[in-house]
């Protein structure tokens, strides 16, 4: 693991192409160690910190964070089941001669209507001197489906669109085998449903959490003071924040956008 120059702590680099580097330091006394040298014993040097570090002591947490947890997995989308399989029906096509040896021929057809369906290829892109990453590219494949296309046996990768999302692409793992085949999607369904929940949701559930946070500190307080004043003030706010923190992620989720994934038919069909 590499080290932090200035105070060698562990550096943990994460994220994708702009990573975040979180650099942990704390204080480190060093203490002498008897020697026989008459140079005498050495000042206790604390090694230096970052400014911008805080302490590691656990109990100088300024937030417990871990209470707004709700919060954002309120905030997530919310997915159905997914939509029925479509009936594996074979869609009119032009008649075609046979596919050529060593290809089988596969027909796609989306349920939902016609719709573009393209094929993604994963062309590598140099980004160092010895290092590589992948992106996609995509190709017209049917436009619109449905469509048959004669293709070598091995596996392709197809998108298609979502629904409620222009700019969304899903790619399928798509099987060629030795025989032609229909490959039946209906398309994943996405919807934004935001409203005046969400706001709602928003204000109740920071009140909620700063109440929370207010009756937790007070509580103890109250209880180890044997202080029936702040006992009180300490519950009652605690409650309050609870439920003003269940009512609001109960609205965030009410509110929340919808993704229902697709459904796939695949099977063979005589050529």
């Amino acid at each position: 693991m590499p080290k932090n120059s200035g105070t060698a702590a562990p550096t943990i680099a994460t994220g994708g192409a702009a990573a975040v580097t979180v650099v942990c330091a704390r204080t480190v006394t060093r203490a002498a160690i008897g020697s026989p040298t008459p140079r005498g014993t050495r000042t206790l040097q604390p090694a230096a910190t970052a400014a911008s570090v805080m302490s590691d002591h656990g109990r100088m947490i300024s937030f417990p964070r871990y209470l707004m947890l709700p919060v954002f997995a309120a905030a997530c989308v919310t997915e159905l089941p997914p939509r029925p399989v479509p009936p594996a029906t074979v869609p009119p096509m032009q008649p075609a001669p046979p596919p050529p040896a060593g290809q089988a021929r596969l027909v796609v057809d989306v349920a939902d209507g016609p719709a573009p369906v393209v094929r993604v290829r994963m062309a590598p892109q140099q980004v160092g001197n010895q290092r590589y990453r992948f992106e996609e590219q995509n190709e017209p494949f049917c436009t619109p489906s449905p469509c048959a296309v004669d293709l070598p046996f091995g596996n392709v990768l197809l998108g298609f669109p979502r629904v409620g999302q222009r700019d969304v692409t899903e790619v399928e793992l798509v099987h060629v085998g030795p025989e032609s085949s229909v490959y039946r999607r209906s398309l994943s369904l996405y919807q934004h449903r935001h409203s005046g929940l969400t706001t709602w949701g928003i204000l109740a559930t920071s009140i909620g959490g700063a109440s929370a946070i207010t009756g937790t500190v007070l509580l103890p307080i109250g209880l180890s003071d044997s202080n029936a004043g702040l006992t009180t003030a300490g519950g009652i706010t605690l409650g309050a924040g609870a439920l003003l923190i269940a009512l609001g992620v109960w609205a965030l989720r009410a509110d929340a956008d919808t993704y229902q994934p697709g459904a796939i038919a695949h099977f063979p069909v005589a050529p």
